[in-house]
């Protein structure tokens, strides 16, 4: 009896010792539903099924290679989903590591190349056009109460960010970096560089988070680049290396 009971303080120890050692990451497809978000120019590309098609391959081969990681998507189908209930999922499933995938545009054709944002409000008046179209989501939801006044076309509503201390922004940089250094070395991507940005997906969840922007639909190479099989394998690889890094450490 003494020899089952050692046996099975043992294996309560070690199943507990497991719980504590697992990692979470939240991988969210942003835009969906009745929100495109950016369309491409030239062959129509819609940025939400791009978002989508890379957070699902994404998703698998973190699955196929870390058996033991948990991995959850925000949206596996083509679906709106407000901003707020975005970051729930993340706080919900204790994320250990959210990563949000957006495709960007600009009225700039010529603009190209990708760039990772993390929470802060460092240049924030050079990135204020980028937060406030992505953020620019929540107009298209019924309950607005849950923004508790945060107009996302305001310039005053993003003073609150600057009165907010983002305590997961050391790992959330280090992991930026990572993935940007994979788009840039790697895939041979214009480098637009770790920029801060206030957005409210990345402020309300509760862990290290990135929000990537993959390359600009609006440019008509850039466009053909980010449809294709190869750019999307490419985009794939390139973020399951940086999580790898970011994960082993």
């Amino acid at each position: 009896m003494k020899i089952l009971n050692t046996l099975f303080r043992s294996l309560l120890l070690l199943v507990c010792a497991m719980s504590l050692m697992s990692f979470t990451v939240v991988i969210d497809a942003g835009h969906g539903g009745n929100d495109a978000g950016a369309i491409g120019l030239v062959k129509g590309t819609q940025e939400k099924h791009l978002n989508l098609s890379v957070a699902k391959q994404l998703a698998a081969k973190i699955r196929a290679t870390y058996p033991e990681v948990k991995v959850v998507l925000t949206r596996e189908t083509d679906v709106f989903l407000p901003l707020q209930q975005r970051a729930d999922i993340v706080n919900k499933n204790h994320a250990d590591l959210f990563i949000s995938i957006h495709t960007n545009a600009a009225e700039n054709r010529k603009a190209c190349g990708a760039e990772t944002f993390i929470l802060g409000t460092d240049r924030m008046e050079d990135n204020l056009d980028v937060a406030m179209r992505e953020n620019a989501v929540m107009k298209l939801e019924a309950d607005q109460t849950v923004y508790q006044g945060f107009d996302p076309n305001s310039i005053e509503s993003y003073i609150i960010f600057e009165l907010m201390q983002n305590q997961y922004m050391d790992r959330s940089l280090e992991f930026a970096e990572l993935v940007q250094n994979q788009f840039v070395g790697t895939l041979q991507r214009a480098n637009r560089g770790v920029r801060q940005a206030a957005f409210w997906v990345l402020l309300k969840s509760a862990c290290p988070s990135v929000l990537v922007e993959m390359g600009f639909v609006s440019n008509a190479e850039e466009e053909k680049w980010l449809a294709s099989e190869e750019g999307k394998k490419g985009i794939v690889n390139g973020i399951f290396n940086a999580f790898e890094k970011y994960y082993k450490k």
